[in-house]
């Protein structure tokens, strides 16, 4: 009789498990519901709430790696994680092509200078030429460098200008040397200082290209002449990003601006505004703004001149990966750690739009 018993309430305790995982199967997880607004308050602020339920867990979500604006201004493409790609019009809607290149890591994004193509640095030693209407690969060129971590073009059609990681003959990593791809032909850049560089930007106006390295020199190259790479100037630490402002340079250390004049070759002012690494720095066309992202949820926006802070942007609440000013200034776009890309109006600092860019 005992044992019949124990049966039972075995086979209760069994019935009432298999009802409450059918239970819990029953029940309609919500998806995430978007609806971004902007705010702005007496406080140097402007931010959006961003209303988010549960999402299924089912559901992609890759950090913004990289944002880049065609020359015209009406096109945004985005590189989320490593692997996805995707083109969409600034004016709203839909992207205008999406795809996922299961086969290579993706490291980096640039336009060339009409447009037309976009390249997309790897880490297996190539470049890829996209069509940006459909991100189809129309081609691959060779890198010198096996991880390619910049590129830019240099205004001239189907040229540019890449550096990153090299392998040598024991299969480790080594800084390499910058490569220029022109013609058809890959050519190191000449006499320019052996140095780890981790940063490069281009002046538009003179074509010339300063490179920033992890010893705190910024090289001033030429690439198209016999004249020798110069040292612009010497900061005391690793240079984490480099823009060009008119024909000064502005480079940053460690959280510190340094205002550079290329005429003297000289810093002529430096001012700490972070204690953070500023990675990403945007200059507004009439060199009179600067946006910058420094490890937060906000863009700090900044007189160039001063330096003094004059609003915060805030979106979402999501930790900011990355920045970008479209050429015609009017659109600040910002990536997010949780996949998400801001369009800002630089004229009022309202929000456009917010696309999901990597969620999927």
């Amino acid at each position: 009789m005992p044992a019949i018993i124990s049966v039972a309430k075995s086979a209760c305790v069994l019935f009432t498990g298999i009802a409450a995982v059918f239970s819990a199967l029953q029940i309609d997880y919500p998806t995430a519901i978007a609806n971004a607004t902007a705010t702005a308050t007496a406080i140097p602020t402007s931010s959006a709430t961003f209303n988010t339920e549960l999402q299924k867990s089912s559901r992609l979500t890759l950090k913004i790696s990289q944002i880049r604006f065609s020359p015209d201004s009406k096109s945004l493409a985005v590189l989320s994680g490593d692997r996805h790609l995707s083109n969409w019009p600034v004016a709203g809607g839909n992207p205008t092509a999406s795809t996922f290149i299961a086969s290579i890591p993706l490291t980096c994004l640039e336009w060339t200078s009409t447009g037309e193509s976009l390249y997309v640095g790897t880490s297996k030693s190539q470049v890829l030429f996209c069509d940006p209407k459909t991100l189809d690969i129309n081609f691959r060129i060779h890198s010198e460098n096996e991880i390619v971590h910049q590129i830019n073009n240099v205004g001239q059609p189907e040229s540019l200008l890449s550096f990153g990681n090299s392998v040598n003959s024991l299969g480790k990593l080594i800084q390499g040397t910058p490569t220029l791809w022109h013609n058809d032909i890959h050519s190191s850049l000449k006499n320019i200082p052996d140095l780890h560089y981790t940063c490069m930007s281009r002046q538009q106006d003179t074509g010339l290209f300063a490179f920033g390295s992890s010893t705190g020199e910024i090289i001033l190259v030429d690439l198209f002449s016999n004249t020798e790479p110069i040292i612009l100037a010497k900061v005391e630490s690793s240079i984490d990003c480099l823009k060009w402002t008119g024909k000064n340079l502005i480079a940053t250390s460690e959280g510190t601006l340094h205002l550079i004049d290329s005429s003297k070759n000289q810093a002529i002012k430096s001012l700490q505004v972070s204690a953070k690494p500023i990675r990403h720095i945007e200059i507004s066309n009439d060199e009179k703004t600067l946006f910058m992202a420094a490890g937060s949820e906000t863009v700090q926006v900044r007189d160039a001149v001063s330096g003094n802070i004059i609003c915060k942007l805030a979106s979402i609440n999501e930790m900011v990966s990355t920045i970008a000013l479209s050429p015609d200034g009017k659109t600040l776009a910002v990536g997010t750690c949780q996949g998400h890309v801001t369009f800002w109006d630089t004229s009022d600092f309202q929000i456009k739009s917010i696309i999901p860019a990597g969620i999927n």
